[in-house]
């Protein structure tokens, strides 16, 4: 169990100090190309600004080009040259006059193409990705699949907190072939309608030891497991969708297709099913710790497509910050964010970083991206801690010693002449 640093329970089972650290590194590096993005967004607006005065210029020049040569484009025989010569030249201009529109246009669209918010998507993500790989938000909710009916296993998962979802490829080893459900859990029965000697369906038992599951999915509310007959790619199974109210069941064909809609399952089969997806749960969840960050949304907008990406590490910062700012405040040690984990046997561990270190990572950034930093309150100036212990109190002075005899009286008298 973790501890704020005053010893009362930290909410989160998790060691928060590193996910912290992690965090501020990773943020810190996805800032640093968003800000290189603001210098290109400033240089953009620059060159519109200045593009849009010399195209105003350029139009001024057309103008001016017309009216000197509109008295020399009436057409005259007489005047035949000159109205040739005019004409000549005004087409002439025009072309010209064109051209430089054009070449200014393409001038600013290259500096808006540099200022793009894609152009930083791979960056953000590449900064984020080590924190993603190894941490999770507080309070994440986790949905996975796994599947190995396919030439390849693969296995993927998506992580969502507040605002923010992280999208994850996962390693399938050691899970790359199917597993068998008597390896999973026990006595799983099910009783399905059988067609009898006579035509007649009745519920019979079936046991589905010998089955193997060969895809597992599970989302925040559900849990699905296919199954087949046996390991071979073309054997008919059984799917089975279990909530935390019932189960439903539907067959599968040779070729992975539902063979009609999902059926309720029987309330005395629900049980041995609900074991049988615990336990693929329990077996599989461990994949979700070798994981490999794919992309990143934000209410469901995904990196590549915000308008603004530093909408991701602003998201990531302002939900760690009421847990960044608690421990703040329950640190006795000024200057340290500190939690204690209970170790056992009466024992603790204190775990902390000083803020100082933190302070070290973001004060590279422009004020704008040290804002949030500072919102956690992990800047680095020293401060009172928030518990105040009692002192003990002041022992009072001893009385200067009282002469006892005269000798004494003489000393003193001889000591003070001396100054």
């Amino acid at each position: 169990m973790y501890r704020y640093g005053d010893g009362t329970p930290f909410p989160l089972d998790e060691n928060f100090i590193e996910t912290l650290t992690s965090a501020v590194e990773a943020c810190t590096e996805a800032f640093i190309p968003l800000t290189e993005l603001d210098a290109r967004r400033d240089r953009a607006l620059e060159g519109r600004r200045d593009a849009d005065r010399e195209l105003a210029r350029l139009g001024d020049l057309d103008k001016a080009l017309v009216g000197a040569l509109q008295p020399f484009l009436v057409p005259d025989k007489k005047l035949a040259n000159v109205f040739a010569a005019a004409q000549k030249t005004a087409t002439g201009a025009k072309g010209a006059i064109a051209q430089a529109k054009q070449q200014v246009e393409t001038r600013v669209a290259q500096f808006e193409n540099q200022a793009s918010p894609a152009t930083v998507a791979e960056g953000v993500l590449k900064a984020l990705r080590p924190f993603f790989d190894a941490h999770q938000l507080p309070k994440a909710q986790w949905i996975m699949s796994w599947d190995v009916r396919g030439a390849e296993p693969h296995a993927h998962a998506v992580a969502t907190a507040g605002k923010l979802a992280a999208a994850f490829s996962l390693a399938p080893d050691p899970w790359r072939a199917p597993i068998r459900v008597d390896a999973l859990a026990e006595a799983v029965i099910v009783h399905m309608m059988k067609k009898g000697v006579f035509g007649k369906a009745k519920p019979a038992p079936i046991e589905l030891g010998k089955y193997v599951v060969v895809a597992y999915d599970r989302a925040v509310s559900e849990q699905v497991i296919t199954l087949r007959e046996s390991a071979q790619k073309t054997a008919p199974g059984l799917r089975f969708a279990v909530t935390d109210n019932g189960a439903t069941w539907v067959a599968i064909s040779p070729a992975g297709d539902s063979e009609g809609e999902p059926n309720p399952l029987d309330l005395e089969d629900i049980d041995g099913v609900r074991r049988l997806t615990d336990a693929a749960q329990r077996t599989l969840e461990g994949l979700t710790k070798v994981r490999t960050l794919l992309e990143l949304s934000v209410n469901g907008e995904a990196v590549v497509d915000l308008e603004d990406p530093r909408a991701v590490p602003f998201e990531m910062l302002a939900q760690l910050t009421p847990y960044a700012r608690s421990i703040r405040e329950k640190s006795k040690q000024s200057g340290e964010l500190v939690l204690k984990l209970d170790i056992g046997d009466g024992r603790r561990e204190e775990l902390y970083v000083p803020r100082a270190t933190l302070a070290q990572q973001f004060a590279r950034l422009p004020a704008e991206y040290r804002r949030p930093f500072e919102d956690m309150g992990i800047t680095s100036e020293d401060t009172q801690p928030a518990i105040t212990l009692p002192r003990p109190p002041a022992r009072a002075s001893a009385p200067p010693p009282v002469p006892s005899s005269a000798a004494d009286m003489k000393t003193v008298e001889i000591d003070l002449d001396k100054k």
